[in-house]
């Protein structure tokens, strides 16, 4: 690989780590907020587009490895957008880790929820109605 490939590889990898840590920025944000409805369509896909992007980081880092582990002398630009790749790493690696927690917190609230809503389906049930009024059903 010329210093050309060096390059281009180089800012190919930078653009999908900003590329990861929009998307884990963006689930995170869609579900910080309990209250608001998420479309999981909408975050399936951009599960799928962040899965994509670390498949395409996995082969950029292969590229790159000889010239990483090899402590020759790269272009200036290349030592300088690893560095910022390495910081665009960790940011999204805290994205991701918060949107996994967001994640997980919404889906103990909603279990959560049924599990309120199955207690009273199951009260309710306990009871008939008695010429208006509820009553509870006889034992057996």
């Amino acid at each position: 690989m010329d210093d050309t490939e060096l390059l281009h590889t180089s800012r190919r990898e930078h653009a999908l780590y900003r590329e990861l840590a929009a998307a884990y920025q963006a689930m995170a944000s869609a579900l910080k907020d309990e209250c608001a409805p998420v479309d999981p369509t909408w975050l399936g896909t951009t599960e799928m587009r962040a899965e994509a992007t670390v498949a395409s980081l996995r082969n950029a880092a292969a590229e790159l490895a000889p010239y990483r582990l090899s402590g020759a002398a790269v272009p200036a630009e290349a030592a300088t957008l690893w560095r910022d790749s390495a910081r665009l790493a960790a940011e999204a690696a805290e994205l991701g880790t918060e949107a996994m927690q967001l994640a997980r917190a919404r889906q103990a609230a909603v279990a959560a929820r049924l599990a309120q809503l199955t207690t009273g389906r199951r009260a309710l049930a306990a009871y008939s109605y008695n010429e208006g009024t509820l009553s509870p059903r006889p034992s057996s």
